[in-house]
């Protein structure tokens, strides 16, 4: 191995075939880096005598940057308490850098809470945003107010159509809708319909469920195009559903449900009631009463979105832009996962 006269961290990082961000983290144990990757970059390090640039350290610490990040109340859901624990369990890691992170809330039931934070958001004169879009038209408002600021978006969980963020982050809905479907249709009994389920939501302004939705009907018509399916989506303000769902279930012989976010307990809690297991149900995400009923064997699958990660990821990405000018992937897709009660325990390990 040749020594660079000067080494400096982007010389690591091409010796290891690894980002700069990597080399960073690896060095100064600011993230999660493979054991084995750390171990390559600690050598590597070592053998070209590698001394960290004190002088441009200090300098970058002395210039602030901030992002704004806006998302869900986390008190009001445990997918989006999960995303933020994710957010306070790196943040702190880029302020020696400079790089701050305000938050922002919205209530995820009132469009005008998350135009309201948007606004505030933006007043707030951010270097960039982060942001979790769960309404299409207030998102595309406060997308469109970036780049008139110049401002790059990161966005997590739900990406707002015929936009172009620096990048997206999370997992592909509409390719998980069609995993829904083929799981259904290979687990539930022939001759009974699908159900697609939303809940408390606007539909129209709900792209992931729209896209997720989408897929999942893109399936059935190409594989198993006899099978019908119904499409409902359930508004109750004092969210009591069982009669909703008890309408549902007499009008229709219904063998496979899926449930289009991490609300599949809802359905679940009823069919355990009713003593209807043998009805295939397939959610999102491992909350605590989605894992109790996957444990118990009412729900059948869950479809792991991870949104810890997906948030870690997004703070992550932004570091890698603005500290190290690193060239950031348009998407990062995370793998579709399928959960059951089998491979649970590895999960919560």
């Amino acid at each position: 191995m040749k020594k660079p006269d000067n080494p400096r961290i982007k010389d690591i990082a091409r010796l290891a075939g690894v980002s700069i961000g990597t080399v960073d983290r690896a060095l100064h144990n600011r993230g999660r880096v493979a054991t084995d990757t750390k171990r390559r970059v600690e050598e590597i390090a070592r053998q070209i005598n590698y001394k960290p640039n004190l002088i441009a350290r200090s300098l970058v610490r002395k210039s602030r940057t901030t992002v704004a990040i806006l998302v869900p109340d986390p008190v009001q859901d445990e997918y989006w308490q999960q995303a933020y624990e994710g957010i306070v369990n790196v943040m702190s890691r880029f302020e020696q850098h400079g790089l701050f992170f305000d938050t922002f809330f919205y209530d995820l039931d009132k469009k005008e809470s998350f135009a309201g934070s948007a606004r505030k958001l933006i007043s707030s004169k951010p270097d960039g945003v982060i942001m979790a879009p769960n309404f299409l038209n207030e998102g595309r408002w406060l997308y469109g107010k970036c780049q008139e600021l110049s401002l790059p978006v990161i966005m997590f969980d739900t990406i707002i159509p015929e936009t172009n963020p620096l990048s997206f982050i999370g997992t592909d809905s509409y390719q998980s809708g069609r995993v829904a479907a083929e799981l259904l249709s290979m687990t539930a009994k022939k001759g009974g319909k699908f159900a697609i389920l939303h809940f408390d939501e606007e539909l129209l302004n709900s792209p992931h469920m729209l896209e997720k939705e989408r897929g999942f009907l893109s399936f059935i018509k190409s594989e198993c195009p006899k099978r019908d399916c119904i499409v409902a989506v359930l508004n109750n303000k004092k969210r009591r559903y069982r009669e909703q769902l008890r309408k549902m279930f007499a009008a229709n012989r219904i063998s496979g449900i899926f449930v289009s976010t991490s609300k599949a307990y809802r359905v679940g809690s009823y069919l355990s009631c009713m003593k209807m297991k043998k009805t295939v149900l397939v959610g999102y995400d491992l909350t605590s009463r989605n894992e109790t009923l996957l444990a118990d064997g009412t729900i059948r699958f869950l479809i792991n979105q991870n949104p810890r990660r997906q948030a870690e990821v997004s703070l992550n990405t932004f570091s890698d832009y603005l500290v190290y000018r690193e060239t950031i992937k348009p998407s990062k897709f995370f793998p579709i996962e399928i959960i059951t009660r089998t491979n649970l325990s590895s999960y919560k390990d």
